[in-house]
């Protein structure tokens, strides 16, 4: 799926243009829902994302609103694209809301800034780190982490498109010492994360120990920025969850505490020199 077109964010874009919309033209919730023939509970959830729009609603809309030509069409194509499944679309029983965001929020980032505070973030990890991460959950029947681990492979394709996101990681110390299984496992865990580190679209850099004190301390998190006019997202993790940021006052926190750990780690040079210590040590 090219970046631009995952279905998620389709739905996104048309619900805070609709919403664009309607406040241009002056109308009301109880207008715009009278001449829907429903509620206006109805049109604040089409506007808020928290239902689908259907096409004949979208036309009746666009003919309220006035929008004609090109820019109609666009927004007739982008009802479609909405309801398109994604990729991931056969992972959906192992998937909650804000995951298929997460998902979609990856396919369509043009930077991916991640702050990973105990665990080798998804993206980057082996199959077999990820199986063993994963098996630490002790409520996950085996057939489940061997679907969850396809999953995370296939999440890691982004990396290996022709316009991949422009990866940036801080890994705390912490998530490279602590052993997740055997230290074969560890080893080629860390081989790898060396390897990610020489692709030209990723930085890796190494928070020390030696750092302090910072903000984002116990909390892993993520940072989005798209190419287009779609603002920025944040996404929190929690303990067998995460959670979407859109407000752009959260999302600028954040982003702050990502550039504070960004600015005590190691240099990209240093980083990779530290990593291949900790291998070579093992």
């Amino acid at each position: 799926m090219a970046r631009g077109r995952s279905p998620v964010m389709q739905r996104r874009r048309l619900a805070a243009e609709l919403h664009r919309l309607r406040s241009r033209s002056g109308k009301t919730l109880e207008e715009v829902a009278a001449y829907l023939e429903c509620s206006p509970a109805k049109v604040s959830r089409i506007e808020n994302n928290q239902v689908a729009v259907r096409i004949q609603d979208a036309r009746e809309l666009l003919d309220l609103y006035g929008v004609t030509g090109d820019r109609r069409e666009e927004l007739l194509q982008m009802v479609r694209e909405a309801r398109v499944k994604g990729w991931w679309s056969g992972y959906a029983d192992l998937l909650d809301e804000a995951t298929e965001t997460l998902l979609s929020l990856e396919e369509e980032a043009a930077a991916i800034r991640i702050y990973a505070s105990a665990v080798v973030p998804s993206l980057l990890q082996t199959a077999e780190y990820a199986q063993s991460y994963l098996r630490a959950w002790a409520d996950l029947p085996l057939n489940v982490i061997r679907r969850r681990v396809d999953l995370c492979m296939e999440r890691q394709r982004i990396l290996h498109r022709p316009d991949p996101p422009e990866l940036t990681v801080v890994l705390d110390e912490a998530a490279l010492r602590r052993p997740i299984d055997s230290p074969g496992v560890m080893r080629a865990q860390l081989d790898r994360l060396v390897a990610d580190s020489a692709r030209p679209s990723v930085t890796l850099l190494v928070l020390p120990f030696a750092a302090g004190p910072h903000q984002a301390m116990g909390f892993p998190f993520r940072v989005f920025e798209f190419a287009g006019e779609d603002p920025k997202v944040a996404y929190a993790e929690v303990l067998d969850r995460g959670h979407p940021i859109e407000s752009a006052e959260e999302v600028g926190r954040y982003s702050a505490a990502f550039e504070q750990v960004r600015a005590r780690s190691l240099t990209p040079h240093e980083s990779r020199r530290f990593l291949k210590e900790l291998l070579d040590s093992m």
